[in-house]
């Protein structure tokens, strides 16, 4: 195959701008808690990143490298582009760690912590009980 190195910066330009778009949808999302529609983008997502991964593996022993010893698809373009694309891709893993975060505390609250009102053990008097309803942190009475 012919390395066509302007082909090829345009198809990783175009490639970039597909997923920065993507990116950029589901950060949005994310910032106003939008899980669900999150969570139906992930297979264009996925579809979008692994065509940006083909086109940043392909043809590399046939790009060779260019005047300067400089990669031919290293351009002031492409470095943007994939400046750009890191950028977007630190706040989107940061806002998905956030999401995950919120939804662990959300099962805590739910699961975990949201125990029974109903305790047993050793009442003042000494004997064995179960006490049911809210509990208090200090209570003054007679068990008996």
């Amino acid at each position: 195959m012919i390395f066509q190195p302007d082909r090829k910066v345009a198809s990783l330009l175009n490639g970039f701008q597909k997923v920065c778009v993507v990116l950029e949808k589901e950060n949005e999302l994310l910032k106003t808690g939008r899980i669900r529609d999150v969570v139906d983008m992930l297979p264009h997502k996925r579809k979008q990143m692994e065509a940006l991964e083909r086109l940043l593996s392909s043809d590399r022993a046939d790009a060779g490298e260019g005047a300067g010893g400089k990669h031919p698809l290293m351009t002031p373009e492409t470095e943007k582009a994939a400046a750009r694309f890191g950028t977007l891709a630190r706040l989107n893993r940061t806002l998905l760690e956030n999401a995950i975060d919120a939804q662990h505390v959300l099962i805590r609250l739910i699961v975990v912590d949201n125990e029974p009102d109903s305790t047993t053990g050793y009442g003042a008097s000494g004997q064995y009980l179960t006490k049911n309803g809210p509990q208090m942190a200090l209570q003054v009475r007679s068990d008996a």
